[in-house]
């Protein structure tokens, strides 16, 4: 069954959404002539408690997180057994609707649209929540009223608390963006989401996914080429993104806030115009160092401002290890001028 014509002062207007658990409806709220979403669990899973459970905590993690870049949740109730609730309407549909529509948007949208997502990220990291399945079809678009959309996290229906990820075992996600070690179930962390950014802003940049192999390119994973010898993409994004998509969690960059921050230096115009960039993985591989710009893990490597890290001026004068040598010749010399005083004052006296 559908959920109701009417739920209370709300009229139903259209089916906009269908998943395995889930209905999306387009609503009119008639008092205040706007229009949203409200998202009901399929009638084969009402009965289910563990399900329904899941369903209304995805209801009040989206509620506490109370973010323009998170999808809100205004209200919540049942309607002839299947529980409901209420949420924002993104009425510029998905960001794989808008890759379908214009499969190469500009750097500057891709870069805008990533980082609103980094921002509506970050909101349920600090509340301890990893969303597990980042991918186009859940980063919603609505307007904004001055021509930039606003981008919104959608669809935490898999999403778990951090203090209970490290004894998951169930495998959830999207393999062609979900990070490697989702494949286990197990160990995960924020740094999962971050890959999964990264995948979404891969996709966007080169038309193609990080992989397309299902769970099995999961098991031994392989770097993806370089977005730039893909598609024209400043080089400087190469290693920003592929550090994001570091097989190994420790590899990564330590939040989504970094990656998304270096991302969008990496794209800056000017960015190749600033001074020479020093290499500083001291608070980003896990305190793995680096030699000569590659890490030693051979792993990607992170960079910095080169301000943090001023290199030794040449000076035109001797150095400090050169200095003990001049001064034994100049004893030398004296010694020898003195030695040939004393010599031609000894023959005049003779």
């Amino acid at each position: 069954m559908s959920l109701p014509e009417s739920l209370g002062r709300l009229r139903r207007v259209e089916r906009i959404g269908a998943g395995g658990f889930a209905t999306v409806w387009l609503y009119h709220d008639n008092e205040l002539d706007s229009d949203v979403a409200v998202k009901a669990l399929a009638d084969n899973w009402s009965q289910r408690l563990d399900v329904r459970d899941r369903f209304l905590e995805e209801a009040r993690i989206l509620r506490r997180a109370d973010s323009d870049h998170v999808v809100r949740v205004y209200d919540i109730g049942e309607a002839d057994g299947t529980p409901y609730f209420v949420m924002t309407y993104a009425d510029l549909g998905s960001i794989a609707a808008r890759l379908e529509n214009d499969p190469q948007p500009s750097l500057e949208e891709i870069v805008n649209l990533i980082s609103q997502a980094g921002e509506g990220l970050a909101v349920l990291h600090a509340q301890g929540v990893i969303h597990r399945d980042v991918k186009p079809h859940n980063l919603l678009l609505r307007s904004n009223g001055n021509g930039v959309p606003r981008l919104l996290v959608a669809d935490l229906g898999v999403a778990k608390a951090m203090l209970q990820a490290s004894g998951l075992t169930q495998v959830v996600g999207t393999p062609a963006y979900m990070a490697p070690e989702q494949a286990t179930g197990i160990g995960l962390s924020t740094r999962a989401d971050t890959h999964a950014l990264a995948a979404v802003a891969y996709r966007m940049l080169t038309g193609r996914t990080v992989r397309d192999d299902g769970l099995a390119g999961l098991i031994d994973p392989v770097a993806p080429p370089p977005p730039s010898s893909l598609a024209d993409v400043p080089p400087a994004m190469d290693d920003v993104l592929l550090r994001a998509l570091a097989p190994d969690p420790a590899d990564r960059w330590p939040d989504i806030e970094a990656f998304t921050r270096a991302l969008a230096a990496a794209a800056d115009p000017e960015h190749t115009l600033l001074a020479p960039r020093m290499v500083s993985t001291s608070s980003t591989t896990g305190g793995r160092a680096t030699t000569g710009g590659r890490s030693t893990t051979g792993g990607p490597r992170a960079v910095v401002d080169s301000a943090s890290k001023t290199p030794d001026l040449v000076s035109s004068g001797p150095t400090r290890s050169g200095r003990p040598l001049l001064l034994a010749l100049g004893v030398l010399v004296m010694l020898a001028v003195t030695f040939g005083i004393a010599y031609a004052v000894t023959t005049q006296l003779r």
